[in-house]
C-alpha cells in the first residue's frame, strides 16, 4: 500500500511532511486569520487533526511555535547564501544571491503575513538562537559592505537592491495589498535588477521643483535675452 493511502483522510499533498512542518503549517494559517494572541493550542492541534497533549510533544508552548515560524524565516537565505562561495563578492554574484532570495520569499509569502501581523507579539518573546541569526547576517553584510577594494557605488547598489529584495515584501500587504497579486514578485525582481545593472554615472533624476543645472542651447542667430 502506498503511503498516500496508509493513513486515511490526509491530503495527500501532506503526505510524506513532518508532524512538525504540519503543525507549523497550520500555525501560519491561523496567527495570520485570527493573529498570534488570539490563536489557541487548541485550535492548531485540531487543524492537524490531533489532541492537544499531542501538541506538546513537539512544541512545549504557543511561544515555541512562534519562534519555529521566525527561525524559518532566517532560514530562507541559507542556501542563497552558498553562491556567494569565499571570494570577492561582485555585482554578479549579489545577483545571484538575490534572485535565490527572491525566490524563496516568493514561495513563503505567509511567513512574510505572519511577521507583519504579529509584530508585537514577535518584540515580546525571547527567541533562542534568535541573536546567532542576526549576528551571521551582520557579519555577511558588515564584510560586503565594507570592503574598500569595492567601489562605494557598487557597494551602494548591492545595499540597495538588498533592502528592496526583502523590505518590500514586508510591506506589501501593508501598503501594496492591492497591488502584492499577480506580478508584485516580478516587479521587485525588476527593480532589483535595474539597480544592479544601473551604469555608473547616470545623473540623478531631479526632484520635483528642481530646476536643471543645464542651460538650453541658445539657436544660432538668436540674441539672448538680458
Amino acid at each position: 500500500m502506498s503511503s498516500a493511502t496508509s493513513r486515511p483522510g490526509l491530503p495527500v499533498a501532506e503526505v510524506g511532511r513532518s508532524t512538525r512542518e504540519r503543525i507549523l503549517d497550520a500555525a501560519t494559517d491561523l496567527f495570520i486569520e485570527e493573529g498570534y494572541d488570539k490563536a489557541s493550542l487548541r485550535e492548531i492541534a485540531e487543524r492537524v487533526g490531533f489532541t492537544k497533549a499531542a501538541l506538546y510533544y513537539h512544541f512545549r508552548s504557543k511561544e515555541d511555535i512562534l519562534s519555529a515560524l521566525h527561525q524559518r524565516l532566517h532560514s530562507l537565505i541559507d542556501e542563497p547564501i552558498l553562491l556567494l562561495g569565499g571570494g570577492p563578492v561582485t555585482l554578479e554574484k549579489w545577483e545571484l544571491f538575490l534572485d535565490a532570495c527572491m525566490e524563496r520569499v516568493a514561495a513563503n509569502t505567509k511567513l512574510f503575513d505572519v511577521h507583519r501581523v504579529n509584530r508585537a507579539a514577535l518584540a515580546k518573546i525571547h527567541i533562542e538562537g534568535h541573536e546567532g541569526a542576526h549576528f551571521e547576517m551582520e557579519e555577511l553584510a558588515r564584510k560586503i559592505f565594507s570592503d574598500s577594494a569595492l567601489p562605494v557605488a557598487q557597494r551602494a547598489r548591492m545595499a540597495a537592491a538588498f533592502a528592496i529584495a526583502f523590505v518590500l515584501p514586508v510591506m506589501s500587504g501593508d501598503f501594496f495589498s492591492k497591488d502584492s497579486e499577480g506580478n508584485f514578485g516580478a516587479l521587485v525582481r525588476e527593480i532589483v535588477h535595474g539597480i544592479l545593472r544601473s551604469q555608473r554615472g547616470a545623473p540623478p533624476p531631479r526632484r520635483v521643483g528642481q530646476q536643471s543645472s543645464r542651460r538650453t542651447p541658445v539657436p544660432s542667430g538668436v540674441r539672448k535675452n538680458p
